[in-house]
């Protein structure tokens, strides 16, 4: 309805155009050389009008002549696009379905079409990924670098592959340009922060925790955790080199952060001892051993008092003890003190429920010379270290990805290279299986029934601390029988 109003406007605007003109009185009279021409003035507009719709008509007629080749070009090159794009859909939609043949087909297809298109690149590298081509993995990874879109994506895989094939050189180089080039790609900064790791350049570790820690692609926690494992890493390489300072400075800076990171604690305490500082360093074993009790804890808050009497090193150790009390670790150095001291009845009270749960082959030990001591019965002491021959290992640090395990504490398993993964942990005899002993256990230790189902041993992992562990099936205690 609109469109034929308008038509009809524009008609009477003509006509009434026309009329105008017609009504127009007058003469144009012009001479060429022995011509000369009259007309009226309404022949003289019209031929006007006419005219200049001439030129218009012949200038656009030039243009279209002007432009034609260009507009061919342009639209052989959408149909060309339309083709390639039906490729690149038809080709992702085989490497998702693992079609190998199809995409292999439409890949080439695609690349020959669009050339060195990203979108061709990326279907190529997904193509030989699929067919476990690593060389065509990389000559495609290695195009999409010379393009802004795809230049992460290039090394995103090209990094995947050296990690692969285990050239971590190669690997640090394509995560650092990687990270460069994107400093909020969270998958470059947790790559080129795990290499560094690897490779005990704690400082770059810590400049590449700080970059993202501002861009905020970790949790607060988890900054201050990784940031108190690197300056713990540090102070152990600084106390190798003999910069005693550096490293107190630096464990303190950790502990600062994590009060019970343990490997941290010593090396302060040991430090601060050395510097004179006793009751400085008395505090720092006592507020890490609120947290995570170790035994190595234990052995340096006894000698930061070598003259000591026997006595007075009881009391002290049963007061670090009495912080974390019903831990496995304080439960174990009360005994051990108490036996240092030949009160028997009293190292047999203290040890009695751990070993009925946790006859590790230290506890055996214990109970040997606590039966050797108290009642001179040899037969049981006997049958406490055959006992401590069998029984479960003491407890060491277990990589938490890997399961490996390892005598000494340090920020990276070095069997499988994860970062901040070990833990301190008991393992059970073969057969039986692996558990954490549990940090608190009201009144004494948790059993862990013969009988339990796997949802309560898994569950049994997420508990801080250490986890009681059931007595191994070949052991029937001392005697064959429960005391």
């Amino acid at each position: 309805m609109i469109r034929l109003l308008g038509i009809l406007l524009g008609a009477g605007a003509v006509a009434a155009s026309i009329a105008w003109i017609a009504d127009r009185q007058g003469e144009l009279v012009f001479t060429l050389d022995a011509y000369e021409i009259h007309m009226s003035a309404p022949v003289a507009i019209a031929l006007c009008v006419l005219f200049t719709l001439a030129v218009i008509l012949l200038a656009r007629l030039v243009t279209t002549l002007i432009t034609s080749p260009g507009a061919i070009g342009a639209w052989f090159n959408a149909r060309r696009l339309r083709r390639g794009n039906d490729a690149l859909s038809r080709g992702l939609i085989a490497v998702a379905s693992g079609d190998l043949l199809e995409a292999r087909r439409h890949a080439d297809r695609a690349r020959g079409i669009l050339g060195s298109h990203p979108l061709a690149l990326l279907l190529h590298a997904q193509t030989a990924s699929l067919a476990g081509d690593g060389g065509a993995q990389r000559q495609a990874y290695r195009a999409m670098l010379s393009h802004d879109d795809t230049e992460l994506l290039g090394l995103r895989g090209l990094f995947s592959l050296a990690a692969r094939e285990n050239q971590p050189d190669q690997a640090l180089s394509f995560a650092s340009r990687a990270h460069a080039l994107k400093p909020r790609a969270p998958w470059a900064a947790e790559a080129l922060f795990d290499l560094q790791a690897r490779r005990g350049e704690w400082a770059q570790a810590l400049t590449v925790l700080d970059a993202s820690a501002s861009a905020k692609l970790l949790d607060k926690d988890v900054v201050r955790r990784r940031r108190a494992v690197l300056l713990t890493a540090e102070a152990v390489d600084a106390d190798r080199r003999g910069e005693g300072d550096r490293a107190l400075e630096l464990a303190c800076d950790a502990l600062a952060l994590a009060p019970g990171l343990a490997p941290a604690a010593v090396l302060a305490a040991r430090r601060l001892a050395a510097a004179g500082k006793t009751w400085r360093a008395q505090g720092v074993i006592e507020a890490c051993w609120a947290e995570s009790p170790h035994p190595e804890l234990a052995q340096v808050y006894a000698s930061i008092k070598p003259d000591e009497s026997v006595e007075e090193r009881a009391r002290r150790l049963a007061g670090l003890a009495h912080l974390n009390r019903e831990h496995f670790e304080s439960r174990v150095l009360e005994a051990e003190e108490a036996v240092q001291q030949k009160n028997w009845p009293e190292a047999r009270r203290l040890l009695a429920p751990v070993a009925h749960e946790l006859a590790t082959a230290r506890v055996c030990a214990l109970m040997a010379e606590i039966e050797e001591g108290e009642n001179a019965d040899a037969t049981a002491s006997h049958v406490w270290l055959l006992r401590a021959a069998r029984a479960a290992r003491d407890a060491e640090w277990r990589c938490g990805n890997c399961g490996a395990t390892q005598q000494e504490w340090w920020p990276v398993c070095q069997a499988c290279g994860s970062f901040d993964t070990l833990s301190w942990f008991v393992a059970m005899t073969p057969g039986i299986g692996t558990r954490e002993i549990k940090a608190a256990v009201p009144p004494v230790l948790t059993r862990l029934q013969r009988n339990e189902e796997p949802n309560a041993v898994k569950s049994a992992r997420h508990h801080a601390g250490l986890v009681t562990l059931p007595r191994p099936p070949d052991d029937p205690g001392p005697g064959g029988i429960d005391f």
